[in-house]
Parts: structure tokens; sequence; C-alpha cells
């Protein structure tokens, strides 16, 4: 077995690191609200644990093998987990579903079949290949694997932002970014500029420095109480949607026996904006206008799109603001199908859809069944899932 010819202090700082990714990863294994996201995330960290060792292989072969080879699984598929994670993070309706696990389990397999061969039957150095052989093409195929998962992690963190009504995810999407592009971009140009030359012990050690400002500062993240806001509610046991836009006065009376007290006024200033919102919805319709953006109804409201984020969020409850659209846009919808025998693509471009499959799409998944099916179940005298309320409502 070769010996560890490591730095004491490289080895001390891996050891340091990876304990406090052992830490997130048990917290995010307790219980708590999202479970499968959180068990992504899990995923995700315990991939960044296992690279703290692939990325300096001789320590590989002092672990027993079954462990090794366990690490080395996580870390290959470390890509395909980032791009999983951020759809969790960033997506309110995310679920574990075949293509993401096929994903995960297909960048995974790449890497074993790329990396395994180069393991010793017994104890000794890694084997090596010849560069042009069938292990090498498999490492160029994993690598592609890998850069394009992270390039999808990239998107997922961008491309809901301007929509994301959450403030803290908002800033984490920013960083995700940042931290993905920055990263890769660092890994790439030390890849190209050091290819078959020896690296010294401290570029892999500022790796692991990086990772470990990293955890560092997902320890703050948490310990504020921000994950718990990013990742939101489970959607199932989301609170109930409120009544109005307007707040209604309370009761002189005081609240109920055994029932909670009612939420403390607004300020003034958001109840003003509160009305004239539901003014546009009620009366001008505003959210069936086609390509509506939060940045025009802000401009409608007289409001800077920060104030109208959490006007919507904090006070209505929607985490994105194509929910939100989605929410009263079908709420007219199951009226109108009720109402009258108009084709479905008339009330789909009359809601503000710009073509009948979007529509579909979202009817479908707020209702759990077709738009004719739903209209034909009210004509068959049948109870179809309750439309959504058609004022602004959470």
């Amino acid at each position: 077995m070769p010996t560890i010819t490591l730095p004491t202090w490289d080895l001390v700082l891996r050891g340091a690191v990876a304990g406090l990714l052992l830490h997130h990863l048990l917290h995010l294994l307790l219980p708590g609200p999202r479970p499968v996201v959180r068990r992504v995330l899990a995923g995700f960290v315990a991939s960044v644990a296992g690279y703290l060792a692939c990325q300096q292989p001789v320590l590989l072969l002092h672990l027993p093998r079954p462990l090794a080879h366990g690490l080395l699984t996580v870390c290959v598929g470390s890509a395909a987990w980032l791009w999983a994670a951020t759809r969790g993070l960033f997506d309110d309706g995310f679920r574990f579903s075949v293509p993401v696990a096929a994903v995960i389990a297909g960048t995974t397999a790449l890497g074993l079949a790329a990396n395994l061969p180069y393991f010793p039957a017994g104890d000794g150095p890694f084997l090596q290949h010849p560069p042009d052989g069938l292990v090498a093409g498999l490492g160029r195929a994993h690598g592609l694997a890998m850069l394009a998962c992270s390039a999808a992690a990239l998107w997922e963190a961008l491309r809901g932002w301007r929509d994301d009504l959450v403030a803290s995810r908002r800033a984490l999407r920013r960083w995700a970014a940042v931290g993905i592009v920055g990263y890769a971009g660092l890994a790439l140009v030390v890849e190209l500029a050091l290819r078959g030359q020896p690296v010294g012990p401290l570029l892999p050690a500022l790796h692991v420095a990086v990772i470990g400002a990293i955890a560092l500062w997902l320890s703050l993240v948490v310990a504020r109480g921000s994950l718990a806001d990013v990742l939101g509610p489970d959607m199932a046991t989301a609170p109930p949607p409120l009544a109005d836009a307007a707040p209604a006065a309370a009761p002189d009376s005081g609240p109920a026996p055994n029932q909670p007290p009612p939420p403390p006024p607004l300020p003034a200033r958001s109840a003003q904006a509160l009305a004239r919102l539901d003014t546009l919805l009620r009366t001008e319709q505003v959210h069936h206008t086609d390509g509506l953006s939060l940045a025009d109804l802000a401009g409608r409201l007289g409001l800077g799109e920060a104030a109208l984020r959490a006007l919507i969020h904090q006070h209505l409850g929607f985490r994105n603001f194509n929910d939100f659209l989605h929410h009263h846009r079908l709420a007219d919808a199951a009226q109108q199908l009720a109402a009258d025998d108009q084709p479905v693509l008339t009330v789909a471009l009359a809601c503000g859809y710009g073509s009948i499959g979007p529509f579909n799409r979202a009817f479908k998944q707020r209702f759990r069944t077709t738009p004719t099916a739903y209209r034909a179940a009210l004509r068959l005298g049948q109870a179809p899932p309750d439309p959504p309320e058609t004022q602004v409502s959470a």
C-alpha cells in the first residue's frame, strides 16, 4: 500500500471540512419540511465530502475497499447532484422524478466505469491505462456529462431569478450562479494549464479551503433560519388562502374563544397597495394580459419591483410570480368553463395564455384533470376539484 505523502496540515484541513460537511449532512437528514429536497441536498453534500477523498486518490487506498468505492460513487456524480439540488431549491413543485434519477444514475455509472479500472486488485498504487484506450474515452464522456450538469445547474439558478418572490432565495440564486461559474471556470483553467503536470499540494488544498468556506457560509445560513425560508413549506401543508386582498377590519369584540388572535394590521402603504392590486385584478383583469411581467405590474401599481415582490410574498403567500398569475388566471378559466360552451382555446386566450399547451398543463396541474374533462364533469353533475378563489389570495 503506498504511503500517504500529504502534509499534515492538508490532512487536518480535509478532516475539518469533512466534519463540517458531516454536520450539514446530518442536519439535512433530520425531519423537516420538503423532505425530498432535503434528501437531494444531503446527496449533494455527501458527493462533496466524497470529493475530498477522491481529489487525493492515495487516501482511498488506505480505506476499506467498500468505503473507498462508496466515496467514489458519490463523488463522480457530484455535478448531477448539484443540478438536482438547484432544481429542488428553486422549484417549489420539485419531485424526485424518473428523469432526475436517470441523470444522476447515468452520470454516476459513467464515472465509475471511467475510474474503477484504475483501482489495483490488491495493495499498490493506482493502475495506469493508455490515454487512447476505452477507459480514457469513458473519462472524457464523464467529463462532458459533468460539464453539462454544471451548465444545467447554472441555468436552474438563473432562469427564474426575476420572478422569484422570496428575497433570501433570490440572493441564493445569485451566489449559486457566481459559485458555479467561478469554481467551474477555475477548475477548467487549472485543468487546461496544468494538464499532465504535477500540481503540488497547494492547489488541491486551495480547492478544499474553498469548499470549507462555502460550508461555513452554509452554517451561517442555517443558523439564521434562511434555509427554512428558501425551502418553504410542503405544498400539501401550506396555509389556506387568505379570503381577500384588502385587509378586513378586526372585530371589536376580539378573537373568538379558543381561536388564534387575528394578524396584526397591515401598514397603511401596504394596505393601499393591496387594495390597488385587488382593483386591477377584479375590475381591469390585468392578469389576463399575455406576457405580463412583474415589472409591468409594478409599473401599473406605481411600486418598485422589490416592493411588489415583498407585497405578494409576505402578505399574499406566493413564492413565485408565475404561480401568482396562474392562480388567478385558472380561477377565471374554471368559471368560464362552467358558465358557457366557448372552445377551450378561446378560454385560454381570454385568460392570458398565449396558446393551448401552457394552459392545458397549468390547468391539469391545478385541477388534476383537463379543461375538457372538467367541463364534462360539471355537465354530468359531478363535483370536480374546487377552483381557486378569484380574489387575490395566498
